[in-house]
């Protein structure tokens, strides 16, 4: 299999996951204000943290921190390498390149949400008109993930795409930690009680992870328990530990796989060794940071081993 094919693939998946994973967390957090009082302290700032774009935001947009500036900054401005078009455009162009290797319905699908995000995009930065085009978009997605899982040979190929996506998932999911749920751990759980319970709802809407966290018998809703969910919980498809699984899972497939795997078990074990239950503000903050540099040192070990 050619390095370059491998790398086309699985930046198709990652820029895919961007997408679904911004379009699921502006859906979120517009639902979220909803149920906030006036006076909470929230605000549309908050998703440019997730991205971990503060810096370039502030450059294009200076001052402007409302609703409007933010929305068109993640969904539509081609000057944002991370915004919802500019993913779209980049995942159907890896496509293209790939259309021998994955099945022509996903290319048909690729062209199609390329098309809809392209004509229906401005809409959808007015709140109007933007819960469906952001449904839309990512029942599109996972329809794509759904027929490259039915109908593509999970030879090198797939693998790559798996390692892509559950990358991606993990690097959003401890993103939305980081800054949704780290002004949480302090005080305030106590302080406001009612406030806290829906942010921590809010984080694991933003991961379309309420569901199957209730069904885990989980009373209330909690920052330890959703914490030690998104972190550990081995079957939920977009926690942290199980996309780590599933990238090792993934790379045992492939040929040559001894230095991904080496930093992989280390990027494991620390997951394993953090105790969820005593940690604090600074902590969880910290300890985010480094995995969140280990995501980005994971990436360059698989690009160094298998693209270059």
């Amino acid at each position: 299999m050619l390095s370059r094919v491998a790398e086309n693939v699985y930046w198709m998946a990652r820029y895919l996951e961007r997408a679904e994973d911004t379009s699921r967390l502006i859906s979120s957090m517009t639902n979220l204000l909803l149920d906030m009082p006036d006076d909470a302290d929230v605000t549309w700032f908050e998703l440019i943290k997730v991205v971990g774009a503060e810096t370039h935001f502030i450059e294009l947009y200076e001052d402007k921190r409302d609703e409007r500036s933010v929305m068109r900054y993640l969904i539509t401005d081609l000057r944002n390498p991370s915004s919802i078009v500019v993913c779209i455009n980049a995942a159907r162009e890896n496509a293209r390149v790939t259309r021998d290797i994955i099945p022509n319905k996903v290319w048909e699908q690729a062209n199609e949400l390329f098309y809809y995000s392209n004509e229906n995009s401005k809409g959808a930065v007015a709140r109007r008109k933007r819960n469906d085009f952001m449904g839309h978009l990512v029942r599109h997605c996972q329809t794509m993930t759904g027929i490259m899982m039915g109908a593509m040979s999970h030879d090198a190929a797939y693998q790559f795409l798996r390692i892509g996506r559950n990358l991606e998932r993990a690097d959003m999911c401890s993103r939305i930690i980081d800054v949704a749920a780290g002004s949480l751990m302090s005080d305030e759980e106590e302080f406001n009680p009612a406030f806290a319970t829906v942010r921590w709802i809010n984080v694991l809407k933003s991961l379309n992870a309420f569901q199957a966290y209730r069904m885990e018998g989980y009373i209330g809703v909690n920052g330890s328990d959703v914490l030690d969910y998104l972190f550990n919980q081995q079957y939920f498809p977009r926690s942290m530990g199980h996309c780590l699984k599933e990238i090792g899972i993934c790379i045992s497939e492939v040929p040559n796989s001894r230095a991904p795997r080496l930093k992989l078990n280390r990027m494991i074990k620390e997951l394993d060794d953090v105790a969820v239950k005593s940690l604090k503000r600074s902590g969880l903050h910290r300890f985010v940071d480094k995995f969140q540099a280990s995501v980005d040192e994971l990436h360059s070990v698989i690009a160094d081993t298998y693209f270059r």
